[in-house]
């Protein structure tokens, strides 16, 4: 029985870390299927109410055939906006997002871009589809981050660092927001039962019973927010060096960059520079 629970709980981590099956980064993702869709337009109308719509019937845009798997659907969870006409993030937005992304392998990258920037400005109030636009394409590189830490279900020694990782890398490139709107109710789950199971104790099934949370499952989902506070506290400390040394009117183009490379030097490491000039919007260079 316990092993049963063991092989549930890795297949758990397993689809929490892997996400959906995306092709690599690279095919065109759809930020260049904008221009693909140029008779999307958006249709001005009043603010959604803050409460979740009916599922509306997708449809084909820029002359892309309706696949099989869609016909006949309506779209699952839901986008909507707030009063004041922002996207309302929650798991609702995020189970429309993947049932789009459930047409990877009949819709090419650009289509599905394409289609859901169409649905976007159909359904939603100007502001809310531009930010619904900036989450879609944060949620696709998501799906496309390629993994260091792999889930070996016959491996408990594998668990905790992919679900490590899947938290971090998620809080990164979606925002801590968006990425506990998302993950959050999920990974506490996994933590407790992953952290349960190498205690040597019985884990608690997704349809068992609810059960207290496992202290070390807090402490852990504490412990990241905490790496992640010092992350985005150090990330402004960067985007405050780069706009001092961008106004200051002594330095050439390349003085200033010299000078930011030096100062990225003795605070980062290798490949938290990359991290921070993608960021920054900047070169990968130094």
């Amino acid at each position: 029985m316990r092993q049963a629970a063991a092989l549930a709980v890795a297949a758990a981590v397993a689809v929490a870390a892997g996400c959906v099956a995306w092709p690599p980064a690279a095919v065109a993702p759809p930020p260049a299927a904008q221009a693909a869709a140029p008779a999307a337009r958006a249709v001005p109308h009043a603010p959604l109410a803050d409460t979740t719509p009916a599922a509306a019937a997708p449809q084909a845009v820029a002359g892309a055939a309706l696949p099989a798997s869609l016909q006949g659907t309506e779209a699952d969870g839901a986008w909507r906006a707030d009063e004041r006409g922002h996207l309302v993030v929650d798991r609702a937005l995020r189970r429309r997002l993947d049932y789009w992304l459930s047409t990877v392998g009949e819709w090419s990258p650009e289509v599905i871009g394409a289609q859901v920037l169409a649905a976007a400005q159909r359904e939603l109030p100007p502001t809310a589809a531009q930010e619904l636009q900036s989450l879609w394409q944060r949620y696709v590189d998501l799906q496309r981050h390629p993994w260091q830490r792999v889930v070996r279900p016959a491996d408990p020694s594998s668990w905790r660092p992919a679900l490590e990782e899947r938290q971090s890398v998620r809080r990164l490139l979606l925002g801590r927001p968006a990425a506990d709107a998302f993950f959050a109710d999920e990974e506490r789950l996994l933590w407790q039962q992953v952290l349960s199971l190498e205690a040597g104790q019985p884990a608690a099934m997704a349809d068992a019973t609810p059960v207290a949370e496992h202290p070390q499952a807090a402490e852990r989902v504490a412990e990241v927010d905490a790496q992640w506070a010092r992350w985005e506290r150090r990330l402004a400390e960067a985007r405050a060096e780069l706009a001092r040394l961008r106004a200051a009117p002594e330095l050439s183009d390349a003085q200033r960059s010299q000078a930011l490379q030096g100062w990225l030097v003795e605070r980062f490491d290798a490949r938290e520079q990359l991290r921070v000039r993608a960021l920054l919007g900047l070169p990968a260079g130094g």
